[in-house]
């Protein structure tokens, strides 16, 4: 994993991360919500009803698919949490929203309002912005696995 800091020529510091661990936890989740990120990658089959009944219903993140050219995670949060202003220098991503409602802001498309079975798509080297509106809600991240994100600090 890398993560570098970079202070730009107009004074703003740079952070690129690509350990998805340590991105969710400065977004926000707590790293117990963490323990179990890894214990479901790759399984054959698993939905969402029995991640709860073993997770809970709180902030939670699991990585489902991990493998050399695509990475899916399953995140849960709770209105008010989200992520930070960021972006991907080399890859798309693409979110499926499982349950819930949540907002995104996507440079030059301003800001929309997604729920339940919508599909959202952001061009790599895109700012962007993610927050749940109605707790809880799910969305599935599908990328490159160790995703580059670079964000303000």
């Amino acid at each position: 994993s890398k993560l570098k800091v970079k202070i730009t020529k107009w004074n703003i510091i740079m952070k690129s991360d690509s350990n998805i661990k340590r991105v969710l936890i400065d977004d926000g989740l707590t790293p117990d919500s963490l323990i179990e990120l890894h214990d479901y990658e790759n399984v054959d089959a698993i939905s969402l009803k029995q991640l709860r009944e073993q997770l809970g219903m709180g902030s939670w993140a699991v990585r489902i698919a991990y493998n050399k050219r695509f990475g899916g995670t399953l995140i849960q949060q709770q209105a008010g949490e989200g992520n930070r202003k960021h972006y991907h220098p080399d890859t798309d991503e693409n979110w499926v929203i499982l349950d819930g409602e949540w907002e995104w802001w996507i440079e030059g498309k301003g800001t929309q309002r997604v729920a339940t079975n919508s599909i959202v798509v952001v061009p790599k080297k895109t700012w962007h912005h993610i927050k749940c509106v109605k707790s809880p809600s799910v969305r599935y991240a599908i990328t490159q696995p160790d995703v580059l994100h670079v964000y303000e600090d």
